[in-house]
């Protein structure tokens, strides 16, 4: 359980409040404060993670949860972004095939090994019945995908792709096969078979 009680409040993130006159808000309660959410979320998905839950799990108040997000969508969205490492850049290593074998690999151990993995069920099945969950959570998966469709067109610059194939299209079929994995086996895609499915899209992509 996170302890923040008795700090003041601090700024988080994008999707919380603007700070307001007064103290200084204290970036503790701010991390207390997702890190409940991300734990919530991981232990008993989006029915799990309220106000009042997060609060108490934090140790503050539910005044101080209130003061950075307005509701609890925009609390999950912050939460499934600090669960989830940075945006990868894109390789450019010269070769599409390489390129997408770094991102894919990177993408099913970030999946199988950090919190983003525990809360990403609970994402997906809160969409199917809030569309504004739906909407926080199409904006985190279009922000992943950007890296694979940038390295997809520049394999179509080189000439690797033919120019006629969709590189979003293709990205939907590389990332959501890792994550079928993930929620349909619970397994991660080792090395051999991440070569494997980018061997078999790009045979069918292929200039």
């Amino acid at each position: 359980m996170s302890a923040a009680a008795g700090h003041a409040e601090p700024a988080t993130s994008g999707q919380s409040r603007a700070p307001g006159p007064g103290r200084p808000r204290d970036p503790l309660v701010d991390r207390a404060i997702l890190d409940a959410a991300v734990e919530l979320l991981s232990d008993g998905g989006i029915e799990a993670m309220t106000m009042e839950s997060v609060a108490t799990r934090a140790g503050v108040s539910r005044a101080s949860v209130y003061r950075r997000y307005a509701n609890r969508v925009d609390l999950m969205e912050a939460a499934f972004h600090a669960a989830a490492e940075q945006k990868p850049e894109p390789p450019d290593t010269g070769d599409v095939r390489r390129d997408l074998v770094q991102l894919l690999t990177r993408l099913s151990t970030l999946l199988m090994e950090s919190d983003t993995g525990a809360v990403l069920p609970a994402m997906l099945a809160a969409a199917r019945e809030n569309a504004e969950v739906r909407e926080a959570l199409e904006r985190f998966t279009s922000e992943r995908r950007s890296p694979t469709i940038t390295v997809l067109r520049r394999g179509v610059d080189r000439g690797e792709i033919r120019a006629d194939v969709d590189p979003e299209l293709m990205a939907d079929a590389l990332v959501g096969a890792v994550i079928y994995g993930l929620l349909m086996r619970n397994a991660g895609l080792g090395p051999r078979r991440v070569v494997d499915l980018v061997d078999l899209v790009l045979a069918g992509a292929a200039a």
